[in-house]
């Protein structure tokens, strides 16, 4: 089965470019209206590449949008992860503080205990010798 070079060109650009070529009866015609006709179909193709290059504009400032979009909701997650970081950060800090204090605390507690038992000690001794 031998398909011409003509026809495969006819098929495919038909196919691609959704444009029915003229099938070749135009013997017949004189030059002007076969350069008309010419004209025609190129005025059809022209028309075709223009719708295609039109969808082509219109997807690619769609994904134009997309980006910037994703670019904004990229930049916003930083923001919130440096927040949430500097939250830690400052959560850790309060933490170690509050550790510290307790056991300041606890030291001047047991400081305390520690002078009241030598106080009580030598007021015993104090009463006791007298």
């Amino acid at each position: 089965m031998t398909v011409s070079l003509e026809e495969y060109y006819r098929t495919t650009f038909e196919d691609k470019l959704l444009v029915k070529m003229p099938e070749r009866e135009d013997d017949h015609l004189t030059p002007a209206t076969r350069l008309l006709e010419k004209r025609r179909e190129m005025s059809e193709v022209e028309q075709a590449l223009s719708a295609q290059k039109e969808e082509f504009q219109m997807k690619m400032e769609s994904l134009q949008q997309r980006r910037e979009e994703l670019e904004r909701k990229e930049f916003q997650l930083k923001e919130s992860l440096l927040k949430f970081d500097k939250f830690l950060k400052e959560n850790d800090s309060k933490r170690a503080r509050a550790i510290k204090k307790a056991k300041d605390e606890k030291d001047a507690a047991r400081q305390k205990d520690n002078d009241i038992d030598k106080y009580v000690l030598i007021h015993l001794i104090m009463t006791h010798c007298n």
